[in-house]
């Protein structure tokens, strides 16, 4: 049931972002905007697992291979950037001139 509420908190705060653009656009954007905060919370939910469990399963024979959770995290951190950059257009910025949440949240990847 958490998961569900940092969902609908997500989606809250990100609605917040877009109170000031047309509201043509604003109900354009809502289900992005729900599927970015789905997205967010589970990042953050495989971040943990990472951090928990590796990134890295190394096998018996000694061979390394990316876990599952590092596989979908890589796959999802994508969509989500490009969710982003799209909302972040849609709101009239321009992202290389801003350092914005996005950015800030790519810093903490690297």
């Amino acid at each position: 049931m958490s998961k569900i509420k940092d969902v609908q908190i997500e989606y809250e705060r990100l609605r917040s972002l877009f109170s000031s653009v047309d509201p043509t656009k604003a109900e354009l954007v809502d289900n992005l905007l729900n599927e970015a905060a789905f997205m967010r919370v589970q990042l953050e939910n495989l971040q943990q697992q990472i951090r928990k469990y590796g990134a890295v399963q190394i096998s018996s024979k000694g061979t390394q291979r990316q876990t599952e959770a590092a596989k979908y995290y890589t796959k999802l951190v994508n969509s989500y950037g490009n969710v982003i950059k799209t909302l972040n257009t849609i709101m009239g910025k321009n992202m290389i001139d801003d350092n914005d949440e996005f950015d800030e949240f790519m810093k903490r990847l690297e």
